[in-house]
Parts: structure tokens; sequence; C-alpha cells
């Protein structure tokens, strides 16, 4: 018997030592895992924490707004907005809409008062009050939510956000125009800037299933919100095309990664200065750029939100004079041929309902090329025009 436990302790030892080498290497590598773990958790943190230092301290980069930047950035949004909170009366009268519509009649009282406050803080209307209190309506209060840029989403949030309780008008006099609901330089209604001041986190999910259908465009949105540069990454790439842009300007040859829409929208613009052939030939490559690809583009998730606002402003008890913006020939030639009347069938199937009084102004013959500041814009005189066609429509609804 003793010769054969001799092996057996032979065989012992081994096995004892090869279970050693097992536990040294099992400790190795939870080791390891417990640091990757740790590694991972602390660059998870630091991310967190630079995220949340970028929000906080450089957010969208628009603080302070100005004057100067009001065209380029949310600044015009945010000061319409405080503006609007600040009203100490209830507004009888809101204009809504975008460049084109705050111009006009914006333009009519400076003609009237050169000490009014500039186009981004005025927010009243004296030619159209004293138009309604001309034929018996007398409606004191008219507030302005007209600011540049204005898509049709963003007139879905700002009425559904603000136009309510307290703050409930009569009627609401709302201007679109085609580029209300195409607007080639905008990858899609969560890039406009009303969007970007008025969504968040805590209202996100009343506008998630208007704005992001799918899951898809939910999780990117998040990932937006959650990361800093992820968040940028269309302004940050517009910034750099821009600088691309003017080098190769400098150098006096031509940028062969632009396309057309580049090459044509950069440099246009609405100007408030400038010779007339100067503002109309920078209006025509404006609309050349954000016309483009109107008609392969699917508009039916913008015309939603119109149909969104008018129900929701009905919902309300506000009644809606919807104006289809007058546009010079020389804008509607850049629109692909027939999309026009298409464009204008649509939006009068939205607007036969109870409450909304369509004036459609695309083929009116009242307004001729010296009634507009550009190929787009009224001009004073254009804007009293505007108001002729404007106010019986308000008094009819009232």
């Amino acid at each position: 018997m003793p010769a054969s436990a001799e092996p057996l302790e032979k065989v012992a030892k081994p096995e004892s030592l090869a279970g050693g080498v097992s536990s040294v290497s099992t400790s190795e590598k939870t080791g390891k895992r417990r640091g990757i773990v740790t590694r991972v958790l602390w660059s998870l943190a630091l991310f967190g924490a630079i995220n949340a230092g970028l929000w906080t301290f450089v957010g969208d980069g628009k603080k302070n707004p100005t004057d100067a930047n009001c065209w380029n950035s949310g600044a015009s949004v945010e000061e319409t907005i405080k503006g609007f909170e600040a009203l100490k009366q209830k507004p009888d009268v809101i204009l809504l809409g975008s460049s084109l519509v705050m111009f006009p009649f914006w333009a009519m009282d400076v003609a009237e008062n050169k000490n009014i406050a500039d186009i981004f803080h005025y927010h009243d209307s004296q030619a159209l009050k004293k138009q309604l209190k001309a034929v018996g309506c007398g409606q004191e209060n008219v507030y302005s939510l007209a600011v540049f840029g204005q898509m049709a989403s963003d007139a879905y949030l700002i009425t559904s956000e603000f136009v309510k309780g307290e703050k409930t008008p009569k009627v609401i006099v709302y201007g679109i125009a085609p580029r209300d609901f195409h607007d080639h330089s905008l990858s899609s209604p969560m890039a406009t800037f009303s969007f970007q001041k008025i969504v968040n986190l805590s209202n996100f999910p009343k506008y998630a299933g208007a704005f992001l259908p799918d899951f898809e465009k939910k999780a990117d949105w998040l990932a937006m919100h959650l990361c800093y540069f992820y968040g940028k990454r269309w302004r940050m790439q517009m910034e750099t095309d821009k600088a691309i842009n003017k080098v190769y300007s400098i150098l006096g040859i031509a940028n062969p990664t632009a396309t057309k829409s580049d090459t044509t929208a950069q440099g246009g613009g609405f100007n408030l200065e400038g010779s007339t052939e100067d503002r109309w030939n920078n209006s025509v490559k404006e609309y050349q750029g954000r016309y483009k690809e109107i008609t392969e583009k699917d508009h039916s998730l913008q015309m939603s939100f119109l149909a969104r606002t008018l129900k929701n402003m009905r919902e309300r008890g506000v009644k809606v004079v919807l104006v289809n913006m007058p546009l010079t020939k020389r804008n509607l030639d850049i629109l692909p041929d027939g999309f026009y009347a298409g464009y204008q069938k649509e939006i009068a199937k939205l607007a036969d309902m109870p409450g909304v009084k369509l004036v459609d102004l695309g083929d009116s013959k009242d307004f001729n090329d010296d009634d507009y500041w550009d190929t787009t814009h009224l001009n004073h005189v254009g804007g009293h025009k505007l108001l002729n066609h404007v106010v019986p429509a308000v008094k009819e609804l009232l």
C-alpha cells in the first residue's frame, strides 16, 4: 500500500500546483476586468462632466443676444418670446409667420415714426390697429410672434407653448409662403432655432410624436441633447464649410467639393440695406438655395404642423386669418413648373374648417414690383395693400 501511495502523492502535487496557477490566473483576470470597468466609468464621468460644463458655460453660444446676430441665431426667438411672456394685457390680435410678416408691419410703422424700435425688438403694429379701428373693430392690443426663418413647425411650437390661457387672442393673422414648408438649408424641423429654444428634455415627450415619428429619430434627438458636440455637428459643419469656401475664395479658385446650393445660398439673404439691385439679386440667390429639391422632398410633415396649429387654435377659441403671402414673379419663377398651384390647393384644403379664413394673395393683381423690398418681402407701400385684404378678413371673423 505504501508503494502505491507514493505515486498518488506525486500525482496530487501537480494537481495542487495547477490549482494554484488557476487561482492566480482567475485573480489576475478579475483584476483586469475591474481595471477596465473602472477606466470606463471614469471616462464616462469625465465625458459627462465635459458635456455638462459645455452646456452650462457655453450653451448654444448665443447668450446676451444682440441686434447683430438676431438674423442668424436664436436671439430673435428668445427676445420675441420674452416680450410675449412679459405682456401685462391680453393680446387681441397676434401676428404669426416669418420675416415676410415681420418686415412689412415694421416698415409701415417706421415710415410714420422713425423712433420706433428696430425690427428685432418691435412687436406692435400701429398701422393694423389704425385700420381695424377705422372699420369698427377697435382691437387695441397687437403682438407680433413673427420670427425670422419661422417654419410651419415653428409656428406650431410657438402657438402650442405660449398662445394659451391669459395669452389667448381673438384672432391670429398667420402669413405663410412655400419656404415655410421647405427650406433646403435645414436638415429637419428640429434644426430650426425655434425648436432648439423651445423644446428641451422636460417637454420633449409632448412633441416627440409629431417631430420624431420613429425610434431612430427619437434616439438621435436624445443624443443631440446628451452630447454637446453631436448636437452642434450641423452648425460646426456649416461653419467649417464657410471657412473652407472663404479660403478658396481668397486663393481665387473654385472649391471642388462645393455644391450648387453652397455657392448660391451663401451670400444670399435678407438685407436691410443696399441698393435695390443688390437686394433683389441677393434674394434670388437665397431662394435658389432654399427652394432646391423642393419637388423631390415630402412636405407632408410640415403641412401636418399647419394642420395642428389650426386645430389647436380652433380648440382654444382663436380665429385664424391664414394669409398666403404675395411673392414677386421673379421669386415664383425660381419654383419648378406646377409646384405653386399644387401648394395653393393643399393649403386651401387644410384651411377649409370653421374659424379659419384663407386670404390667398398668390394670384392677386394688386401687387407689383414697386411694393417689394426684395423678391419676397413687401415694403411699407405693399404692407398697406396687404392690410386692405387682411383687415376685412379679421372683421369678418370677429
